[in-house]
């Protein structure tokens, strides 16, 4: 229970496919619930209000995703896309997929947009320049400092791309190290 992620070299030498289990093998992906207010917090759009009646899961809710109304008969298709278990079963297990659909949602959701842009206004309104803002998105997305080649694919991208932030915040939520937890 204490073994690290972390790649040691002369261990990859020996064990590249960890048969001697010399390293955790514990990259998972966030469930739907998790990945919805991560992104509502990155953004600095979520409501951390406490109680209160439940709400429909729109674009506009705001509130922890446990405070989201789940129908029995229609489970939101977001959610079913990552996996939420049926609410008419008793689920002990929840299965995990991964498929393309789940990535065409973050290209595509019109909920992954407007956070996008969100924490595009975000970003310039807490970073006065281009190099600052990429570090604080890394920061805040992935709790580390870019390289400086990430540094340099960002800075590049936003001098060739028009609307260029909302699309580079779009690209960096849609990204496997945004959704999965070491």
């Amino acid at each position: 229970y204490q073994l690290s992620t972390d790649q040691v070299e002369p261990n990859v030498e020996v064990d590249p496919d960890n048969r001697f289990f010399w390293r955790a093998n514990m990259m998972q992906r966030l469930d739907i619930e998790a990945l919805r207010d991560t992104i509502l917090a990155v953004t600095g759009n979520l409501d951390r209000s406490l109680g209160g009646p439940a709400g429909r899961l729109t674009d506009d809710f705001k509130r922890r995703t446990l405070y989201a109304l789940i129908s029995r008969n229609k489970i939101d298709p977001s959610l079913e896309l990552f996996d939420f278990p049926n609410p008419n079963n008793t689920t002990e297990h929840r299965s995990v997929t991964v498929g393309p659909l789940q990535r065409l949602y973050f290209m595509n959701s019109s909920f992954i947009a407007a956070q996008s842009k969100a924490l595009a206004k975000r970003l310039d309104k807490e970073a006065s320049s281009d190099k600052a803002r990429i570090v604080l998105a890394y920061r805040l997305l992935y709790g580390r400092k870019p390289e400086p080649s990430e540094i340099q694919l960002g800075l590049n991208y936003l001098r060739q791309t028009h609307d260029g932030w909302s699309r580079y915040t779009q690209a960096l939520l849609s990204s496997s190290e945004f959704s999965t937890v070491n």
